[in-house]
Order: C-alpha cells, then structure tokens, then sequence
C-alpha cells in the first residue's frame, strides 16, 4: 500500500510539475539601457582647455545633454576659472581626472611620462583626484581618462610592468578611466571597467563624420564613447558647428541615451550585479527580492526592469519598497512588455495586475 502511495504521489509530481512552473511568474530582467532605449552614447572632452568652457559647455546646455570634462588640474583653465567649471559640475555635468600634467608617452607632449618614477605617477594621480574632489565636491566616485591613451611610464624597459602600477594608481582614486584612439564599442556584457575604448579620433571630423563613428554602436545596440578635445578652437579641434549639430541629432534622438561617461558605467555595472530571486506570487501579484552588492555612495542609479506580463494581464502597478513606481507597457516580441525604473537599493518589488 505504501508503495502504491509513493508511486502515485511521483506520477502526480511528473505530471502537475509543468503546470506549476507555467504558472510561476518569470523574473524580471535589466533593460541594457535605462528605458530600454536604443543604445547610449557619451561625449567626454579631455584637458581642461578654454574652448571646453567657451563652446563645448554652451552647446550641451543648448540640447539638454551633460558631458563629462577630464580635466588636466595643473592646466591655468582649471586653475584661473575655477567657479566656470563648479558651475559645470552642479548644473550635472561630470568633471574627471586627467593627471595634474598631462604626463604622457610621446616625445612631443610635455610631461614626458618616460621619466616618470612610480611615486611621481601615483602622486600625479591622487593629487588630481583631490583636486577635484575639493572644487566639485561629488562624493559619487570619479572617473579619469588616460593622457594620450597611454597605460604606461616610465623608460621602455619599465613600461610593460607599470601598466598594473598605473592601473592600480587608477584604481585607488577612481572607479572606471577611459583610454583614447581605440575605435572601439562599449560592449555591455565585456566592460573593462579601467580600459574602457572610445570611438577614435575626432579631429577635424564634420558631422556627417561623428555621425558614421557612432553607427556602429547604434545598430549593435550598445554604447559608444566620443572623445573630444578643442570645440571651435584650440587643438586637436573639431568645429563647434559639428558639435552643434551632433548634439541636436541626440537630443531629437530620445531612443539614444545621451549620458556622462560615469554613468553609462554605473547602468552597467549595477546591471550586472543585481540579483533578482522569486519572493512570493498570486494570480494578481508578483513578488521578487533584490540585492544590490555595488558601493551604494558610486552606484546609485535606478535600473529599469523589464518583465513580460502574464496571460490576461492587460495592465500593471508596480511599488520598490511599498512605493508606488510608474510603468510603461510596451509590445516586445513575445506580447505586452512592462518596463519599470527600479529605484537604487530597493529591497522589494512587488508587480501587481491592474485593475
């Protein structure tokens, strides 16, 4: 008799198991982009020279678009007009390190990195960081970008083993650097965090040509850095007429997310770390926990979730922590889709059918 139960109670497992896992809500999953747009494109301008104030600054204000500015702090531009690039940093702005002088492998740009000691290195880096910390006041973490695209100093000999002194210098001041040159998209799911690729030089390019050098990130779905360096004047220059108008392309662009270097990183990497794991779950709700292991102080962003509504859901409410959040229902491939940007740190959420 007992044997005939056990059997009974198995064949009744093996054939309502299916039935309970189609019923069981699918976890919610991260957008690659906040709102799930297109893809995401950053503009960084590099050296704190003059023409970042008088026509880089000027032409992202005019579109609505914040850049970040990795700035030399040894560079007179930093030092003389000081309240001009605070006022860059609160209206959202981000300021990045770029060293206190430049130091740097090619023989033509002063200082020459090939004479660099480690100490003289590490001390170009922190003072730098701390220079920005005292003007800007962030507190979010910052982000710094190579001189020259170089990962290196010191003499030849030397230079392949400080690259992991260099990055690690790095490390200690800042939580992502960009290197220069690369041609290169920012693939998602294959960061390097210190070494992230930007698209190639853009000196001399009009706009038709910074056009072309983010397609391939937009048709790939994924991000693409700009770097720039004189806007209108300066050196290593493109016009401030291109610039202009690749701002207003982006701006007229929603489907893009135009965003500081940092936070492409932060969408990223917290993308990445959430966990996601089933609480409870109704006919009407949905109940999922999440765990966020990212510095809470750097990585503060909202990440939107996108999750596929059940069968006769029609419609959706959504809370983070009993708070109500606002949801958009879209048609994704396989039926009605629902994206909710989930608040930084919230423990809870609960997906509930409307009513």
């Amino acid at each position: 008799m007992k044997t005939a139960v056990l059997l009974l109670t198995a064949a009744l497992v093996f054939l309502f198991a299916p039935l309970v896992r189609a019923q069981s809500p699918a976890l919610p999953t991260i957008a690659r982009w906040p709102g799930d747009r297109k893809a995401a494109i950053a503009l960084t301008f590099d050296d704190a020279i003059a023409s970042d104030l008088d026509h880089a600054a000027p032409i992202l204000e005019k579109h609505g678009i914040h850049g970040t500015f990795f700035v030399t702090t040894g560079n007179p531009v930093w030092r003389n007009r000081a309240a001009e690039w605070r006022r860059l940093a609160e209206e959202g702005n981000e300021i990045g390190g770029h060293t206190v002088s430049h130091p740097c492998l090619q023989q033509r740009i002063q200082e020459h990195s090939q004479d660099f000691s480690a100490p003289m290195m590490e001390a170009e880096i922190a003072n730098s960081a701390q220079a920005i910390l005292n003007l800007a006041g962030t507190r979010r973490g910052l982000t710094f970008a190579y001189p020259c695209g170089n990962i290196g100093f010191g003499p030849p000999a030397d230079q392949a083993r400080n690259v992991a002194r260099y990055m690690d210098y790095v490390a200690q001041h800042f939580f992502a650097a960009r290197i220069y040159g690369t041609i290169g998209v920012v693939y998602s799911d294959a960061l390097n965090v210190l070494n992230v690729e930007d698209l190639g030089p853009t000196e001399g390019r009009d706009y038709v040509a910074l056009l072309d050098m983010m397609q391939p990130a937009l048709r790939e779905g994924q991000a693409g850095v700009f770097t720039f360096h004189g806007v209108g004047g300066d050196y290593l220059k493109v016009s401030a007429e291109a610039l202009d108008e690749l701002a207003a392309y982006l701006e007229r662009h929603s489907e893009i997310w135009t965003t500081t270097f940092g936070d492409l990183v932060r969408y990223i990497q917290e993308s990445q770390a959430l966990a996601i794991k089933p609480s409870a779950s109704s006919d009407g709700a949905a109940q999922f926990l999440l765990s966020w292991p990212m510095d809470p102080v750097i990585f503060d962003l909202p990440l939107t979730a996108q999750w596929k509504l059940p069968a006769g859901w029609t419609s959706l409410r959504a809370e983070a922590d009993d708070r109500q959040l606002l949801v958009r229902i879209v048609n994704g491939p396989q039926g009605p889709l629902a994206l909710v940007d989930v608040p930084a740190r919230s423990q809870k959420l609960r997906l509930l059918k409307g009513q």
